[in-house]
């Protein structure tokens, strides 16, 4: 017989949270800023309990009953997810609801579900060791590979584990009140997704954490929660006590364990900044996002979901830079014509006149489609997927184009066509939209005025930038993707994080060279990647001459204000100047010396951070 035990994170309910009267030792700890915002209150810890798993060889007669004790499990949770993901949904937003439809999806996943029951019918071993060995497997597979996409998918398969040791167990539902006095602080190694979505409002005022990133989906749902976050801090959890009390600066990263008087001022002091700001953005939004010596720069937001669309407007965007479509395939299978007809129709109504960008299917790399995407390719972000599926799947590419086309009448509709590396692959999926479009036509169909562009995000579009200029309408700079192709570095690998460079002479090179191709056939350049939110990196986009900026809604207002701030001249002299430096380091300083204080006395610093040398 063998005995395993893997942790399982759950709140502590004898933890009481009270003052002992002790003396108190300040600590002060930085890590990631990962949700904005201010926050002070007692320290509520999440503790690592360790479920002990018992490995048993079954007689024949006991596997039917051991079967059935997994599957039940498997029914039971699935009903508690799906539990979880409508309060999620009701709470954080259809968007952000959907890290619990990832885990539905995890839990009926036909290689675990067979693995778990091989294990008891031919390997005759109990459920749940047969859960312990195989979902453990996967746990292993993901902590081993240093990337925090990840180290994501582990903490989903981490949350399946404890949710399905605790229904073969019956232990009670794993989805209950946090028995904590409201404004506390959550501070823990870890905490999972579903744990955070069984807070009720205004009971946590804040969450600390030793792992985890801005990027993790902890801190994706605490940005929808409103809840200040700060994450990546190490070894946090194991020095705090439930009585001490705790400030977090989740807009700079900072933590500060038992503050002084002086800590307590500066607290109430950043937190009246942080409202005044939040205040001062919103009157951003119906003002025009022009420089001070007259030069328009578009500013669009990037969706995942129809529903967000009717919000845009609000953060002062005059369209959607970015539909990222693969998000309805993720609820369930690939979705019918008529279901994303109805969803782009709701977008481009909503935002008509102003235009809506939707990207076609990009499945591959790390999102993966169920019936569409395959997990088990060697080194997927450069593997089968985006406009690759696309083109061997056609009947899939097909069926989402008429859907576009039909609903075009609704708006004013941009195409765009992702990782596109040929000649070749344009002119097939222009040839498949010219069908659709004729067919759309037979139907007796209205179809509006439509644009189709290309995203530049890997070299060899770079290098056919003149070509493709004459053949689309628009160009979209994926800027996330066109740095960790051109610079070889994968941008969710810790080891070489310092590498992934934005301001790297040659990704700038490559900007500026669609630039001038773009303008010469008379189309304009949007960008869409993270740089576009940066506040040093939207001077020098500017500067380079991009046309468009397309971010997340919230960042609208900032961003604006940004530009409002400059002389397009100024930082069209600097951009030049910029790309004569050799080295990311040398323009890092440049663009540091010369607009930090700029953008310091915006008075912005609650959301966008402090301006650093990077």
């Amino acid at each position: 017989m063998t005995t395993s035990t893997k942790n399982r994170v759950e709140l502590d309910p004898a933890v009481k949270v009270g003052d002992t009267g002790k003396a108190k030792t300040r600590t002060v700890q930085v890590g990631v800023p990962s949700s904005p915002g201010f926050a002070m209150g007692r320290v509520f810890p999440v503790i690592n309990r360790e479920i002990s798993v018992v490995e048993e060889t079954l007689p024949e007669s006991r596997i039917p009953t051991e079967e059935q004790l997994f599957l039940k499990a498997v029914s039971k949770t699935a009903k508690e997810i799906a539990q979880i993901k409508e309060i999620s949904e009701s709470r954080a937003g259809l968007k952000d609801s959907m890290i619990f439809a990832t885990h539905l999806m995890i839990l009926q996943d036909p290689q675990l579900v067979n693995g778990v029951l091989e294990k008891i019918r031919v390997g005759h071993k109990n459920a749940r060791w047969a859960v312990h060995v195989v979902l453990g497997a996967f746990i292993d597979k993901f902590e081993a590979i240093d990337s925090p996409a990840m180290r994501d998918k582990a903490t989903d398969l981490r949350d399946l584990y404890n949710r399905l040791m605790g229904a073969m167990e019956d232990s009670g539902p794993v989805l209950e009140d946090i028995a904590a006095e409201d404004g506390v602080v959550l501070v823990a190694h870890e905490i999972l997704p579903s744990l955070l979505m069984s807070i009720k409002p205004g009971q946590v005022s804040a969450i600390v954490m030793d792992t985890g990133g801005r990027t993790s989906h902890v801190a994706i749902l605490a940005r929808s929660l409103q809840i200040p976050a700060v994450f990546g801090l190490r070894n946090l959890a194991g020095l705090v006590k439930p009585d001490d009390m705790i400030i977090v600066d989740g807009s700079g990263g900072k933590v500060i364990v038992n503050p002084n008087e002086d800590d307590i001022r500066r607290f109430h002091e950043r937190q009246e900044v942080y409202e005044r700001q939040r205040r001062e953005l919103y009157t951003m939004r119906q003002l025009e996002p022009m420089t001070r010596d007259g030069k328009y720069i578009t500013l669009h937001a990037n969706i995942e979901l129809p529903t967000e669309s009717d919000k845009v407007k609000d953060y002062g965007a005059t369209g959607i830079g970015l539909f990222r479509s693969e998000f309805l395939y993720f609820r369930k299978d690939v979705p019918s014509e008529e279901e994303q007809e109805d969803a782009y129709r709701l977008i481009l109504s909503n935002m008509a006149p102003n235009p809506v960008t939707i990207r076609t299917l990009d499945a591959g790399g790390d999102k993966l489609v169920p019936g569409v995407t395959s997990p088990n390719e060697a080194n997927p972000f450069m593997g089968w997927r985006s406009i690759r599926v696309c083109l061997d799947k056609k009947d899939i590419f097909r069926a989402q184009l008429k859907a576009m086309l039909r609903a075009s009448s609704a708006g004013n509709l941009r195409i765009l066509l992702p990782m596109i590396s040929s000649m070749s692959e344009l002119h097939q999926a222009k040839e498949c939209i010219e069908e659709c479009r004729q067919a759309v036509i037979a139907e007796g169909t209205k179809i509006g005025d439509i644009k189709v562009g290309v995203m530049i995000e890997v070299p060899a579009a770079v290098m056919l930038v003149e070509k493709l200029a004459k053949e689309v309408d628009f160009f979209s700079l994926g800027t996330n993707d066109l740095i960790q192709f051109t610079l070889a570095v994968d941008r969710t690998n810790e080891l070489i994080t310092d590498m992934f460079q934005p301001h790297h002479p040659a990704v700038l090179s490559m900007i500026y060279q669609t630039v001038v191709a773009a303008h010469r056939e008379g189309i304009p350049v949007a960008v869409c990647g993270e740089m576009s939110s940066d506040p040093l990196s939207v001077l020098l986009l500017v500067g380079l001459g991009v046309d468009e900026l397309s971010m997340t809604p919230w960042s609208v207002m900032a961003t604006k204000k940004i530009i409002r701030s400059i002389n397009f001249e100024d930082v069209r002299e600097t951009a030049l100047t910029i790309l004569q430096l050799d080295d990311a380091k040398d323009v890092n300083e440049y663009l540091y010396k010369k607009y930090a204080q700029t953008i310091t006395d915006l008075g912005i610093s609650s959301f966008v951070g402090q301006v650093e040398r990077l």
